[in-house]
């Protein structure tokens, strides 16, 4: 690896860990650059704001959690065992988010961070409504559901991740996460595939 991949990798592995445990508003470019052990000049190379680092990595986590999604949705397995996949990638996923991070992915005020997760959501609410459309065809969720409530459940996450009322019920977000996707999940599926 040359020595530029190197920095940039640099740079992104520490803003992660610092994102992922401190959220994106607390981090400063001087705080991701003294654990990056790069200079703000290499920093601003790359990327030209914190935001714009964010937004890598944020576009990064949904690419990948996507390709998994696909994965897990398109592998020969019977749908509750993808089910029980899909809730283990979430919980994955979640591990070792903060709760500062999720509130500042939700609700950070910047407005170039917004439209990119605007636009992440939308895609993968597209790729979700097509799957339970599929899905319910072969009878593996339950007809009688609306695949329309079911985005809209999907929609309302956000809300639900940020809500301090129901966070403060969680000693953790991965807690919550699972709770959430669990009652979603197998609140859809047949009667018959329950036990």
């Amino acid at each position: 690896m040359e020595k530029r991949s190197e920095k940039l990798y640099s740079i992104l592995d520490a803003a992660k860990s610092l994102f992922w445990k401190h959220g994106i508003r607390r981090v400063t470019i001087e705080e991701i650059c003294q654990v990056a052990g790069v200079s703000k000049m290499t920093c601003y190379k790359y990327f030209g704001n914190k935001t714009a680092i964010a937004k890598y990595l944020i576009v990064d986590m949904f690419e990948s959690g996507i390709k998994a999604y696909k994965e897990i949705y398109n592998s020969d397995i019977p749908y509750e065992e993808k089910v029980k996949k899909m809730v283990d990638l979430k919980m994955s996923n979640a591990h070792e988010m903060s709760q500062e991070l999720l509130d500042d992915i939700y609700k950070y005020q910047d407005e170039e961070l917004y439209e990119t997760i605007e636009t992440i959501k939308k895609r993968m609410l597209g790729i979700y409504l097509g799957d339970i459309r599929e899905a319910q065809k072969i009878g593996e969720i339950r007809n009688d559901v609306k695949p329309e409530f079911m985005l809209y459940f999907l929609n309302h996450l956000t809300e639900m991740l940020t809500d301090l009322r129901l966070v403060g019920i969680y000693s953790n977000p991965e807690q919550m996460i699972i709770e959430v996707m669990n009652f979603f999940f197998y609140g859809i599926m047949p009667r018959k595939n329950r036990k």
